[in-house]
């Protein structure tokens, strides 16, 4: 993509001039059309050290009304960061609809800086990439306008402007210390981005190489760039709003459950008190001990709870946690989302939320929301939540990379058991808080969320991530069979992971 680049492309100040006052005006139009449309624009620029990046960055977020776009640099991870994946903090920064994010080096960055950019046997940078592509995509088929630029110089032209800033004594204030080999060795990174440029481009978030050896050129390029692009997604709004294009939220439709897993499952497993409460012993000092050794080998763990209602998500959570370190997990009650969650993408609030190296969340419900109560209740487009099924295991997928253990239980219960329970909530005066309207309205729609939950475990047990199936008529055993699943899963990665080590040795 850069070596037939011709960046003799050059225009003069006046035509400058004349240009770029047409091309603010524009722009600030756009900015405000795209906030009322609920349109939300990231736009990236990348590039070679020297390119211009400031001056050119600078001009453009001038054309901009400030209290509509956010300004992100992207140095070097600070702690916090580098106790997550690679794209936590990038998710995080997402704008929400209406407004826009500018980012001065982004994701790409990081990737070359982060990830062995010379790309030697072993190198993790084709993972990465194929991250990015999730996250990109997973932005844009929700919305977003995704821009990128590479802002691309010649390597005679960076060292005549490296010289005279260095003739000036303007430090590089920017560049980080790890950045050195990648600001001096041009030729050894040149394949490197060129590699990383093809295998990003897509027609959901392209890029747009910008010759910048003259930055008048650069700029008028980026900004016409940008204005067309908004224009484009404005104008493809209006079509589907013109042709009446249906929002797909149609009543939901039960699949054939012939093959139910769910159905076929043995609730009547149980075991005693007095087993329950001798196992339960044992495997709570097992637990503790185990969640020192996941933060002394910094492994992060989740663990997923979903169920039907009164299937005993609440109390399994309370016991699994009763001789945990509070300094080290957290249990994360997922219920409606705010306005501002509402105003990202559905897994913002989730990347928001994921522990750091060696620490332990534990969801009470999850993302999986999206492909069940949303779903049956229409609170997505059937389009949106089909979708979610890939863009869930692409999202545990990159946790999984990371070195996060992802333990999912599914709490089964049958419909007489359920109502028994929650005929119980109501007669207990300590315990009628947990029982709503939407609960039993909820129980009216048992085949609809059977069917949600069936289609649910089938797309979504993956290798990196399987479902744990708990049959859950019985408390007893239902909480020892998570107590086995939990150690057993930490016990394997910490036997997996010794094996690792030593085979790097």
């Amino acid at each position: 993509m850069l070596e037939n680049v011709d960046l003799s492309k050059s225009i003069s100040k006046d035509e400058y001039d004349n240009i770029i006052d047409d091309l603010k005006i524009r722009v600030g139009e756009l900015q405000r059309k795209a906030w009322k449309k609920d349109i939300p624009v990231i736009i990236v620029f990348e590039g070679w050290h020297a390119s211009g990046m400031t001056d050119i960055i600078n001009r453009f977020i001038l054309t901009l009304n400030p209290m509509g776009f956010d300004f992100y640099t992207t140095g070097k991870p600070c702690f916090q960061e580098e106790q997550k994946p690679l794209l936590w903090r990038f998710w995080t920064r997402i704008p929400k609809k209406g407004r826009i994010a500018i980012y001065d080096r982004s994701w790409y960055r990081r990737v070359i800086i982060e990830h062995d950019g010379k790309c030697k046997p072993g190198s993790e940078m084709p993972t990465c990439l194929n991250e990015i592509t999730y996250f990109e995509r997973q932005l844009a088929d929700e919305g977003y306008l995704i821009v990128k630029f590479f802002l691309h110089v010649s390597k005679e032209e960076q060292e005549k402007r490296y010289r005279k800033l260095k003739k000036q004594e303007i430090p590089l204030f920017i560049v980080e210390e790890e950045e050195q080999e990648y600001l001096n060795d041009y030729e050894m990174y040149l394949p490197v981005i060129e590699n990383i440029l093809e295998r990003t481009d897509r027609s959901y978030a392209p890029w747009t190489i910008v010759e910048s050896d003259d930055l008048n050129f650069a700029t008028v390029k980026i900004i016409a760039k940008v204005v067309q692009s908004i224009e484009n997604r404005i104008e493809d709004i209006s079509n589907e709003v013109s042709n009446g294009q249906k929002s797909n939220n149609e009543d939901c439709i039960v699949p054939n459950i012939d093959s139910s897993i769910l159905q076929s499952t043995d609730l009547d497993k149980s075991i005693t008190y007095e087993e329950y409460k001798k196992e339960k012993k044992k495997c709570l000092k097992r637990l503790s001990s185990l969640q020192y050794e996941l933060f002394k080998l910094r492994i992060p763990l989740i663990i997923v709870f979903e169920g039907w209602d009164a299937s005993g998500k609440g109390g399994s959570i309370r016991r699994l946690a009763q001789k945990l370190n509070p300094r080290l997990y957290q249990v994360i009650p997922v219920g409606v989302p705010t306005q501002t969650e509402l105003a990202h993408h559905y897994l913002w609030r989730f990347y928001n939320e994921i522990p750091e190296a060696g620490h332990i969340r534990i969801y009470d419900r999850s993302w999986y929301g999206r492909v069940l109560v949303e779903r049956v209740e229409n609170l997505c487009s059937n389009q949106e939540w089909k979708r979610a099924y890939r863009e869930i295991n692409e999202f545990e997928e990159i946790l999984t990379n990371y070195g996060t253990i992802i333990i999912k239980f599914w709490m089964h219960i049958d419909r007489e058991e359920q109502l028994n329970r929650f005929k119980q909530r109501e007669n207990t005066p300590h315990k009628q808080w947990k029982i709503t309207q939407d609960d039993w309205r909820n129980r009216e729609k048992w085949n609809l969320y059977l069917g949600a939950a069936d289609e649910m475990l089938q797309k979504t047990s993956t290798s990196w991530a399987p479902w744990i199936i708990v049959e859950s008529n019985d408390k007893y055993y239902a909480r020892i069979k998570i107590f086995h699943a939990v150690i057993k899963c930490i016990e394997k990665e910490l036997v997996e992971r010794g094996v690792r080590q030593s085979s790097r040795k």
